[in-house]
Parts: structure tokens; sequence; C-alpha cells
């Protein structure tokens, strides 16, 4: 009996990794075939009638919140990278229902964040908890920069403003701008992205936790959901490993339901308690149906499946960019500015 609880909470655990994993080689991929796309036309290229993946708008969710504002305030769905507006929709619908799961099942920057602490906790069998006025305080950083964007994109932009940006060459090869900060990453950005990754290692997940803006916005809407984590004290017997398994380090062995904005929906929590006490369901104890780990990554894919496949029957899925506009802007890229 041991044994095959062992195994099923085993499969449980390896059921996310392996969905995350499945998610990180799909990018890649989808990377690569962007990068072949765009060498058709760089100086020099032969345009080989490649097609552009429209997935890519993942990579734009700055984007993708410009383009819904544009969408509501005029009506209409702008035709340059609509896949990045659909996309975003997907995160926050899947976050509505099922608080911050994007975060703790799909993102692979959250995956990679993930893997990075697990050479420090295996030598010290712990990762560092900041204390709590510093933890509040960098935790803030995130909110910050995602009221930022919110005053800048949501606000203060002018519905003029807004098509002007989505009319702009910038917008245009704005993925293009995005695969180079990779292809041809700068100095300065391999220095940052070293830093996150070390303070990674001894603090789990320390990009996620302090200061991704996305992350917050899904965390804010994830409140509105009705699905939780929630501890039957019957069954608890306060050993406590629930809370110390959180990646968020939040207080699940004390607390009847978590309903904290950081939590991300991966079960860890509910996969190691050994006693059976902690469920995910929704609010309604009349209607309450306790998800499964296997359900609830089938029903975040069916969520994102099903936004694709509308976008893709109602004509708002591939990007409208002319390939003539893409040769004669590419090859200048680099060189060209965020419109100020």
């Amino acid at each position: 009996m041991i044994v095959h609880v062992l195994r099923t909470r085993l499969k449980q655990v390896q059921l996310r990794r392996m969905v995350q994993l499945f998610v990180l080689v799909t990018v890649l991929y989808l990377g690569f075939d962007f990068w072949r796309f765009v060498t058709q036309f760089e100086s020099g290229g032969i345009d080989r009638g490649l097609e552009h993946p429209a997935g890519i708008g993942a990579f734009l969710p700055i984007g993708g919140f410009t383009t819904l504002k544009h969408w509501l305030v005029s009506g209409a769905i702008h035709p340059f990278h609509p896949a990045s507006m659909i996309l975003f929709l997907a995160a926050i619908s899947v976050s509505l229902v099922f608080k911050k799961s994007f975060c703790g099942w799909i993102c692979p920057v959250g995956f990679i964040s993930e893997l990075t602490y697990w050479p420090w906790k295996k030598r010290f069998g712990k990762n560092l908890k900041l204390p709590r006025f510093l933890d509040y305080g960098l935790r803030s950083i995130k909110y910050l920069l995602l009221a930022f964007f919110v005053w800048i994109i949501g606000i203060a932009m002018s519905p003029e403003q807004v098509a002007a940006f989505l009319e702009g060459d910038y917008w245009k090869i704005s993925d293009v701008k995005m695969l180079y900060f990779f292809t041809k990453i700068s100095l300065t950005s391999i220095v940052v992205i070293g830093v996150l990754a070390l303070l990674s290692i001894p603090t789990r997940s320390f990009w996620c936790r302090f200061l991704c803006p996305y992350g917050a916005l899904l965390g804010i809407v994830g409140l509105l959901s009705p699905y939780k984590i929630r501890r039957n004290e019957a069954l608890c017997r306060s050993c406590h490993k629930c809370t110390r398994n959180c990646p968020a380090h939040l207080p699940v062995s004390t607390s009847r339901t978590i309903r904290s904005a950081e939590c991300t929906s991966c079960l860890t929590c509910k996969i190691g308690c050994p006693a059976g006490a902690l469920e995910y369901s929704p609010r309604s104890k009349k209607t309450r149906t306790a998800m499964t780990p296997r359900a609830l990554a089938a029903s975040i894919a069916a969520i994102f499946i099903s936004f694709i496949l509308v976008a893709k029957l109602g004509g708002f899925w591939n990007s409208g960019v002319p390939r003539s506009e893409l040769a004669r802007l590419i090859p200048q890229t680099e060189n060209l500015e965020h419109p100020r």
C-alpha cells in the first residue's frame, strides 16, 4: 500500500515536469522555426516561402496587452501579431479558473528557474528563505513593474497612440527584435541573466518570485479563481511537510484555504501530503470536485487549445505583416529603436 502511494505521488510530480519539459521543447522548436523564417529576409537572404510561426507571439505579452486595448477601444483586432493577444488572453483565462497555474505548469522561464535551485537544496537540504521584511520588499518590485505597464499602456496611451504603435515599424518586427535578443545577445544581457541565474540557486525561483510583472498580473487575476488549495483539519497531522515543500513558502499547514496571489497551483503541497488532508477544489461545498494533477494539466491544455482554434477559425491567428515589409525592415532591425 505504501509503495503504491509513493509510486502514485512520484508519477504526479513527474507529470508536471513532463508538461513543463514538453512546453520548453515546443518553445525551442518554435524559436528555431522562427529563426529559419527570419533568415529569409536578412541581408542577402532569399525568400524561401517559409511561413511565419504565429505562436512566437507568446513572447510578446506587452504587445498582446496593447493589442487587447486596441480591440477594446476600436472593436477590431489588429492584424499584426494577433496571436500575442490570443495567448495573452488564454493565460489570463487559465488564471481566472485555476489561479496562477500558467506559471506552475506552462511557463518555460519558471521551469528553468525551478531547476536551478536543485544543486543548492541537494547540498544544504533546503534553499534560503529571506527574512519576511526583505521578502515582502523584493516581491513588491514585480507589482510595481506591473503597475507601470498598466499605467503606460492601459491608461496613459490614447487610442490614437495605441493605433500608431501597432501600425509602426517597431511593432511589425518586434518578434524579430526579441529573437535577436537571444541570438545576438549583448554582454550586458549576459551579465544580467547570469546574475539572475546565480540568485536563483540559493533562492528558489528568484525571477518569478520577485521580478516578473507577467506573473504578478496572473497572480492578481488568480485571486478570482474558485479553485484553491484547501486543508481538511480533521485529517491533517500537522507534519508541516506541505509548508516546507511549497515553492512560494506559503503557510499551507496552518491555513484552511490558500488564497495568496503567489500560489501557482503546482500542487506540490497536495502531492506530498502523507495524510491526504489537502485538496484543490472550488469554493462551493455542494459542488466541490477535487482536481487531480492529471485533470488540471488536461484542463489548462484544453483552454489554450480552445483559444488557438477559435483564433484560427476566426482568421485572427496568423500575422498580417506583409512579406515586403519584413524584407524592408528585418535587415535594419538592430538599428530600429522603440518609438518614444
